[in-house]
């Protein structure tokens, strides 16, 4: 007997929970490929994926072609509400998550399904904003991982008394320094200066 997977209930389900499209809205929804479903209506597109085990729906007006997905539409109309990816791992998640998408979709799309897109400006706005905020927010955590594992190094280096290392790793992560660390910089700098320099042997017969 074959076990049902996310995918079959993507085939199926999709076509009748988001059959709402053809029969309230005047939608035509075909499936795109085996990850994908579109809907299609002369005035804009709605994409059903299954992105990497998640359920994508988005918005593609036909007179810019950039889409806009479903989390950042009902996160603009009601911030109240996180909607973040699911990602189902089993058949009877999946139902649940297209359902939930499809729900969301009825409720807070139902004037741009209608042909209304005087707010769709602001729509895309926000997603870019968001977009933004998350990029900037995950460039600072890397950041700080960078800064966390460079002065894990530079530790280890001064506990080595290894004062070469630990000035150019502290060096490296300059802006995130306290003030004791950029002390112990400043002190590990003039410690590598000071180091004494060999001195060549004497040749003979010179004084």
């Amino acid at each position: 007997m074959r076990i049902e997977t996310v995918l079959d209930v993507f085939h199926y389900r999709v076509p009748r929970t988001f059959g709402f499209l053809v029969e309230r809205h005047g939608f035509s929804l075909d499936r795109n490929d085996e990850y994908g479903f579109v809907a299609k209506a002369p005035h804009c597109d709605v994409v059903i994926e299954l992105d990497w085990g998640s359920i994508v729906v988005s918005i593609r007006p036909v007179h810019t072609g950039r889409p806009v997905r479903l989390s950042f539409i009902v996160g603009a109309k009601n911030p109240t509400i996180l909607f973040l990816p699911r990602y189902p791992w089993g058949p009877d998640d999946a139902r649940e998550e297209i359902d939930r998408q499809a729900e969301l979709l009825a409720s807070y799309c139902g004037e741009i399904l209608n042909g209304d897109l005087s707010r769709w400006a602001a729509l895309e706005a926000h997603q870019q904003q968001v977009l933004e905020q998350w990029r900037g927010e995950s460039e600072r955590l890397v950041k700080e991982a960078r800064a966390k594992l460079v002065r894990r190094r530079a530790e280890a280096a001064w506990s080595r008394r290894s004062f070469s290392e630990a000035a150019q790793l502290y060096a490296s992560i300059r802006e995130e320094l306290t003030q004791s660390e950029i002390a112990r910089q400043e002190y590990c700098r003039r410690r590598t200066l000071l180091v004494s320099v060999p001195r060549s042997p004497r040749v003979a017969g010179l004084a």
